[in-house]
């Protein structure tokens, strides 16, 4: 059977939807001591402010809405409902109020996944790494899951290219400190060495998102003397130089650069920009005056 699309909700993902289950399941009290966490958690970091407004709007007027468990032995592990548990504790809560239902470890990873996808809580980083388990631990292909996250297949092929990033890279999406708009840019490029050179640019001089586009553009659009090269056509020493200024340039400018040179000695140098800011701001490298 092929798995069910999750774009109407968690319950989707298992054989009877949620409300099915809480018609159907009476709500019981946990101690909550006998809950863990779900050990398919996807969502690694949990903001201490987010946890401790929580604890005091549970202290103020209770857990509204129960959190889904499933037995194991004597203990009950999380399915969804994990900040709601980590917020209880803290605000002194000795049971919680739960629906415990059956489910493997498959629908547990997809579960807290979903959950967390729906409730955007996952970093981009986090976000690949639920992914890539979907479809390591559980078989699932790139087709599958997006059916269960209700998201196009390019979507999910593109945040998995995110986990080629270097790590330091990785670190700053899971930071906050970089957008995923700024990294995938950064994907077209082959050298790990360029990548983290543009994005140590990127955070030093507050590049925008299409700044890096035309930088990284710059980098993998091939110049006429690249061309010539590729046409098995020896360089010059006059198309090397142009070709190496043409580099520094870019590096720059943060902007691409092209120079193009004839026989005679006459050429151009073309400066691309993005925007009119972008102008703006090259205007002002150039130390020009509109």
């Amino acid at each position: 059977m092929k798995p069910r699309g999750l774009g109407r909700g968690l319950g989707a993902i298992l054989p009877v939807d949620e409300e099915a289950v809480q018609s159907s399941h009476a709500v019981q009290e946990i101690p909550i001591e006998a809950i863990e966490p779900n050990p398919y958690q996807p969502r690694l970091d949990f903001p201490e402010e987010e946890l401790q407004e929580l604890a005091e709007s549970i202290r103020q007027h209770g857990l509204i809405q129960p959190i889904t468990v499933r037995q194991v032995g004597q203990t009950y592990q999380l399915i969804a409902g994990e900040r709601r548990w980590r917020a209880a504790k803290k605000a002194g809560l000795t049971h919680l109020p739960a629906y415990v239902r059956t489910a493997d470890s498959t629908e547990m990873l997809a579960f807290a996944l979903v959950e967390n996808v729906q409730r955007s809580n996952l970093n981009p980083i986090e976000l690949a790494l639920a992914y890539k388990r979907l479809m390591e631990e559980c078989g699932l292909s790139q087709e599958e899951v997006a059916r269960y996250v209700g998201k196009s297949r390019p979507t999910i092929a593109n945040t998995l290219r995110l986990l080629r990033l270097p790590p330091e890279i990785q670190k700053a999406l899971k930071e906050g400190t970089l957008t995923e708009g700024h990294a995938r840019p950064l994907l077209t490029l082959d050298s790990p060495d360029l990548q983290l050179q543009i994005f140590r640019e990127i955070q030093e001089k507050g590049l925008t998102v299409r700044q890096v586009e035309a930088l990284v553009q710059a980098y993998t659009t091939p110049s006429p003397a690249q061309k010539a090269q590729k046409a098995q056509r020896p360089l010059s020493e006059w198309e090397v130089h142009l070709n190496e200024l043409a580099k520094t340039l870019t590096y720059r400018f943060h902007a691409p650069v092209q120079i193009r040179a004839r026989p005679n000695g006459q050429g151009e140098l073309r400066i691309h920009f993005s925007s009119t800011e972008d102008l703006e701001r090259l205007l002002e490298l150039l130390q020009v005056k509109p």
